[in-house]
This record gives structure tokens, sequence and C-alpha cells, in this order.
């Protein structure tokens, strides 16, 4: 009975210790928030801060748990990694969504616990997203490369990103996201505008997981993994890195 009580105690110590951890993050977080985000995002986590309407890229609305840049199944929230990874990343140069490299781990740690806040119900379902695993890269040979120019032209890509990839193609002036705004997609020549990175496995996460809110649509479910790294290999070839990474 002593060892039982002892037992009930410590689960007791720790549940308290649990719950007064998570308190503090989030008021940590929301301090942060306050001085570094609500300018864009505003104090609801909306996107409607006071300088939202002079950005040419809006700012993310929190609130309706929707974001560009995961490794998660779409439509599903990201994870924390996530999340972190952009607060760490920012958003690509012509973004208003900078790098936090600033503040510590801890601190934007709290910050996405805050941002998690915005969308309760919606990551309550976190614990049961799919999270992508990268599979490892194919080779890039003249063959992978062949195929990929291919599911670029099968897959109309053109009609965004253009012909030579310059974000020039028919349908980009028409382009808006889900909340109306319009948006214009990046160039493909200039791998510093890419949201969420330009590495290898950062445009195979974004063209398997799409952009969420924007006109780029995800490629799980219509591509397989060997497929999709094809069209990486492709756009790397003629757009990213051209010449540098020719097949031997």
């Amino acid at each position: 009975m002593i060892m039982m009580n002892q037992s009930i105690c410590i689960l007791l110590i720790i549940s308290f210790s649990l719950v007064f951890t998570l308190e503090d993050n989030l008021t940590q977080g929301k301090k942060i928030y306050n001085q570094s985000c609500v300018a864009c995002h505003g104090l609801s986590g909306k996107g409607d801060g006071v300088v939202a309407g002079n950005l040419m890229v809006k700012p993310r609305d929190f609130t309706d748990g929707k974001f560009k840049v995961r490794t998660t199944s779409s439509g599903q929230v990201p994870t924390d990694e996530d999340l972190y990874r952009i607060l760490s990343k920012g958003m690509g140069h012509d973004n208003s969504m900078p790098t936090w490299a600033n503040l510590r781990s801890d601190e934007k740690e709290a910050v996405v616990q805050y941002i998690k806040t915005f969308a309760p119900k919606k990551f309550a379902r976190q614990g049961r997203v799919t999270v992508l695993t990268i599979p490892p890269r194919n080779a890039s040979t003249w063959e992978s490369i062949a195929q990929g120019r291919q599911w670029y032209n099968d897959m109309e890509c053109s009609k965004c990103h253009g012909l030579g990839g310059h974000a020039d193609g028919p349908s980009t002036p028409t382009l808006k996201d889900s909340w109306g705004n319009k948006i214009v997609p990046p160039d493909l020549s200039k791998p510093w505008l890419f949201i969420g990175g330009s590495e290898p496995e950062d445009v195979y996460r974004s063209l398997w997981t799409g952009l969420t809110g924007s006109a780029m649509p995800a490629v799980e479910g219509t591509l397989t993994e060997d497929q999709t790294w094809d069209l990486v290999n492709f756009l790397i070839h003629q757009f990213i890195s051209p010449g540098e990474n020719a097949p031997r």
C-alpha cells in the first residue's frame, strides 16, 4: 500500500511538472510572438497584423491550420519539426517570412507551441498525421532526366512555371491562393526564391506534399517515389543548377 501511494505521488508530481512546463512554454512563446510575429500575423494569428496589407506575399493565417511547408500529407497539419524548420530558415528571399536565427532553440520551440494554439482542433489531430520519409535520391542519369522532362510536360508544370522555368507560363497572371491573394510561382532558375529550400530533398518534399493554399498541388498519389526523383533531377539539371549536375 505504501509503495502504491508513493507511485501515485510520483505520477502526480510528473503530471503537474508537465503541465507547468507546457504553460511556461506557452507563456514564453506568446511573449516572443508578440515581440517578433504580431506585426505580420496579428494578435489573433489570422495574418492581419498592422503591416500585412503592405506585404506582397500575405502572412499565414494560423487559425485554419493550413501550412505550405510540411512533411505531412496534403490537408494535414505540419509536425513541430516542420514549424521549427521554417522559423529557422524562413520562406525564401522574396517572401516576408524571415529567418529567426537570433532565437535560441528553446525559444523557437516555445513559439511553435504557441502557434499551435491558434488552431487547437486541427493540431489535436497532429499525432495521427502521415509523415513523409524521403527515399534515397535516384541517380541523375540522362534517362532519369528525360523521364523527369516528360513528367514536367505531362503534368503541365509549364502552365505556371513556363517552358524555360521563369514563372512566365500562361496561367501565371491569374494565379491566386486559397484566400484570393495574387501569387507568383518562383522562377526555377533562382533557387534562393524557393519556399522551403532548394536542396534536392527540399524540392522532393515540396513536390510530394504540395504547398497548401497555393496553386502548387501535391504529386503524392500521382507520381511514384522514383518518378518524383526523376522530376527533381530534371528540375535541377534544367533550371536550378544547369551544367553542375550533368550525368557522367
